[in-house]
């Protein structure tokens, strides 16, 4: 748990030792320049002073590794998504049928769960009428006709 995957203590360790190589025999991490040391790392100011505070130790985030409770609509997204392959969206319509089933939660918690999966909605599928010929091609012999621009050469309409 107290472990970073990035290189970020690495950077770190290199810039104390560049430090006290600057410095000599008298560098004290705790009393180091933060603004040079945060130039050595990129870090912010802040983010300095925390890994300083930490005896200059990358920790990771406090929330790493914790898990959000489950919610009130965790039992029942079965039915949801068997709804939402059948094509029904009507929020209001799969409410009604949770309510049914036993669900003690509201509507927004069924709207925003619709919403984050519409991927699981069909396409709508429509028969295309046939379009037939887009265009006609007008073919003359050479020297016969011309292109014509409507603008005259000031760039102006005429």
């Amino acid at each position: 748990m107290n472990e970073r995957h990035d290189d970020l203590q690495e950077i770190i360790d290199a810039a104390l030792r560049e430090m006290a190589a600057e410095e000599g025999d008298g560098f004290d991490p705790q009393a180091c320049n933060l603004a040079e040391f945060c130039r050595r790392t990129g870090l912010t100011r802040s983010r300095a002073r925390t890994v300083r505070a930490h005896g200059f130790r990358a920790l990771p985030h406090g929330n790493s590794g914790r898990r959000a409770a489950p919610g009130v609509l965790a039992g029942h997204t079965g039915l949801v998504d068997d709804l939402l392959r059948k094509g029904v969206t009507n929020s209001q319509v799969i409410f009604e049928r949770l309510l049914g089933q036993g669900y003690a939660g509201g509507l927004t918690t069924v709207k925003t769960y619709i919403a984050a999966h519409r991927d699981r909605v069909p396409a709508k599928r429509r028969q295309a009428a046939p379009q037939g010929c887009r265009g006609q091609r007008f073919r003359t012999a050479p020297g016969e006709a011309y292109q014509m621009d409507c603008c005259s050469s000031t760039g102006r309409r005429a």
